[in-house]
């Protein structure tokens, strides 16, 4: 397979993987280059499908945020994510001061949906097992604090 048969496929490939969902340019290069793309053509295509606007971090952070507090996350958990993807920390930041993200009904929310069904008395352990499992989740205490109050009134 020559060069020219190579970048086309990766072509395709990236349009195709963008037509699917939204991805940073960092996760769209990660897989580019697993598909043995040449550096300086990854490097023109993100650019080419930027000027398009296929690809855009702006709008991929909007969806990211979206995605994981839908999925029950703190901001703990979602910076730490953030990371990992390649999302612009600073613009995540920005957006979340701009939703006005409620971190506290976030957490109610997800320790409704883990422990609607438990019959179990909060002892001192039960209880401890519970704010594991919500700091794993990204929660700070104060909000953990906040759904185990909440939730417990609302019994």
């Amino acid at each position: 397979m020559d060069q020219q048969d190579i970048e086309k496929k990766l072509k395709n490939y990236a349009l195709w993987l963008l037509s699917r969902q939204e991805y940073s340019r960092q996760l769209l290069a990660q897989k580019l280059r697993a598909k043995d793309g040449e550096e300086a053509y990854i490097t023109r295509l993100l650019d080419w499908l930027e000027s398009l606007g296929y690809l855009d971090d702006k709008r991929y952070c909007a969806s990211f945020l979206s995605q994981q507090v839908a999925k029950g996350l703190g901001e703990k958990r979602v910076m730490m994510d953030a990371q990992r993807k390649g999302v612009d920390k600073s613009y995540l930041q920005h957006l979340i001061e701009e939703q006005e993200v409620d971190w506290f009904s976030v957490a109610l929310r997800a320790y409704e949906k883990k422990y609607s069904r438990s019959t179990n008395q909060l002892d001192y352990k039960e209880k401890s097992k519970r704010i594991r499992y919500m700091m794993s989740r990204g929660f700070r205490y104060d909000e953990i604090d906040y759904a185990i109050e909440a939730y417990s009134q609302g019994e």
